[in-house]
């Protein structure tokens, strides 16, 4: 008895991590790492699976001993306790579980068997199995759209069932959250976020069960959806939708004040760095993340958007670096193979990128960045259905992910379908409000499909949004100036002369957005050829002859422009 007592230990030492990622498939898709033991697959297998074999083994022996002579099960909810022979029925589910034999394990525990934690087990084990099927049927299939409506098959059933047990106030806080993520599955997610919240007031510390309240109300715009009985898990919540929901800035404040309650939170560290690299603070964001890992060098959770920012500052070293550490940790990983890939796609090396992009999909085939940066690499390739395809499969995934939409957008104007590129680019937008970027390509496709007073309205929008990447202000300048609105252009162009570090006074040499032109950038030679010809026809003849004579430092017709100016002046200026 001390042997099976010492096993059974064992068994419930082996959890279910339903609390310890977003997606329960996890779970099967890091144990696919490992191999099974049963079945010879002793790969990577590092004991793993040993010993969920011999917890296994140990549990079908606990289970057929004779009811009086179990240990019985500690009580784990208000419920009574289960019967010994219930106890060992759910030892060897749990062990069926960790095999992932999820069939397997719903059978032991019968429809007779109805003590919550038998429930939650058998319930949970159908909803594996049917998403082990759907997995099984999507691998088989090419098309991303036909991949996107496949479903688990046992959802209806299961519904059906959760249901009739929810009004009879069978269910506990874990059966609640199987049947919120039943309800979630068939797309009823006004139920399933009823059902969810339901299940975090009676079970708090279920933290997936948050994260699946957090899609449904994001994807519902719903920011206003109440935490449970004011528990401090709420503030997780409410930080995590905000930060969802890509209101940066107060998720930030919110983490913020949680940081200072959880001061050495490797993931506060981790979602507070999230936030500033959402707001394009890469600095901010890179300082955070290095703190972390400092704390915390063997976490990956999340660095692969520190490799993003790496990538975007170009800093090879520090990304080669990062590759070969999350190599020596684990490197069969989603992050792992994204971070290796963005190492080679910032060498130039686009087809192996997209060979390490696919082998984080197929550790993680919901890992909506890797798909993202697989279409971005396949953009490089000039090979734009791949992108397409690429970036379909993400918004199937996550339809808030505004660079999936962002991606579509910037392919199909690629390929001079400017309408279908607008309506792709109008969804990102929708989910970035006050990203410039957006705004600025939605205007290039009106101003492509010659719709000059709507592209006007959205660049004066990035403008006024601030339009970090100074693309707004020359475009604006240009559209009233083809539209014959003088004054107005040369008000941009003045205001696009003093952002670069021009002034009509001065002849300072700071660099423009462009290539320089004879010293001079090309948007700041158009801007002063302009506002040359603009002043000179207002009479200001004093500032026409300082843009004349900064254009004098060009090596282009600008100059000679210039010259015939400034002999015109001289004629016209007294003394």
């Amino acid at each position: 008895m001390a042997v099976l007592k010492f096993h059974s230990e064992v068994t419930f030492g082996v959890r279910l991590s339903t609390s310890a990622r977003r997606d329960p498939r996890q779970f099967e898709i890091r144990e696919r790492r490992f191999g099974n033991a049963k079945s010879g697959e002793t790969w990577g297998a590092l004991g793993f699976a040993e010993l969920l074999s011999s917890a296994q083994w140990a549990a079908e022996l606990l289970a057929s001993l004779p009811g009086g002579d179990q240990q019985p099960a500690p009580a784990v909810s208000s419920q009574p306790a289960a019967n010994s022979r219930t106890w060992g029925a759910l030892m060897l589910a749990k062990a069926h579980l960790g095999m992932r034999e999820y069939s397997r394990a719903a059978s032991v525990l019968g429809r007779e068997n109805q003590t919550p934690c038998a429930i939650f087990f058998r319930c949970y084990a159908l909803y594996m199995a049917g998403e082990k099927r759907k997995e099984e049927e999507v691998a088989e299939l090419q098309d991303p759209v036909e991949k996107g409506r496949v479903k688990n098959p046992e959802l209806k059933q299961l519904e059906e069932e959760l249901e009739a047990l929810h009004r009879q106030r069978q269910l506990d806080g874990l059966g609640l959250y199987v049947y919120g993520m039943v309800l979630k599955g068939l797309e009823l997610k006004e139920d399933a976020r009823r059902i969810l919240l339901e299940s975090v007031q009676v079970f708090p510390c279920n933290w997936s069960a948050w994260l699946d309240i957090v899609a449904i109300c994001s994807d519902l715009n719903d920011e206003d959806s109440p935490a449970a009985s004011g528990h401090w898990m709420g503030r997780f919540f409410e930080a995590a939708l905000l930060l969802e929901l890509q209101r940066n800035e107060a998720a930030k404040d919110r983490y913020s004040q949680l940081k200072a309650a959880f001061p050495e939170s490797s993931y506060l560290t981790s979602q507070l760095a999230t936030c500033f690299y959402n707001m394009r603070n890469f600095d901010a964001s890179q300082a955070a993340f290095e703190e972390m890992r400092k704390r915390d060098p063997y976490r990956l959770t999340s660095l692969d958007t520190y490799s993003n920012i790496l990538f975007v500052k170009e800093q090879s070293a520090a990304l080669s670096h990062l590759a070969r550490q999350v190599v020596k940790i684990d490197k069969y990983t989603p992050e792992a193979c994204s971070i290796i890939g963005n190492y080679y796609s910032l060498k130039g090396e686009h087809e192996k990128a997209v060979i390490y992009f696919q082998r984080a999909l197929s550790l993680n085939r919901h890992f909506t960045p890797a798909w993202i940066l697989m279409g971005h690499e396949f953009m490089e390739m000039k090979n734009t259905s791949a992108a397409i395809d690429a970036y379909r499969t993400a918004v199937v995934i996550n339809q808030r992910d505004y660079r999936a939409w962002y991606g579509l957008g910037q392919t199909y104007e690629l390929l001079s379908l400017h309408f279908y590129a607008l309506f792709y680019y109008r969804r990102a937008m929708t989910l970035r409000p006050e990203d410039a970027r957006m705004w600025c390509a939605m205007a290039q496709c009106y101003d492509l499909m010659d719709r000059k007073v709507e592209a006007l309205r959205c660049y004066e929008k990035a403008h006024r949004c601030g339009d970090r990447e100074r693309m707004a202000l020359p475009r604006l300048a240009r559209l009233h100036r083809d539209l014959g609105e003088r004054r107005q252009a040369a008000a941009y162009y003045t205001q696009m002369l003093a952002q670069s570090g021009h002034s009509l006074g001065e002849g300072s040499r700071a660099p423009g957005p462009l290539q320089p032109l004879g010293g001079l950038s090309t948007e700041v030679v158009e801007a002063l050829r302009f506002l040359m010809a603009f002043m000179a026809e207002e009479g200001r003849l004093q500032d026409c002859e300082a843009c004349a004579l900064q254009l004098l430092d060009t090596a282009g017709p600008e100059k000679d422009e210039a010259k015939a100016m400034l002999r015109n002046l001289r004629q016209r200026m007294p003394g």
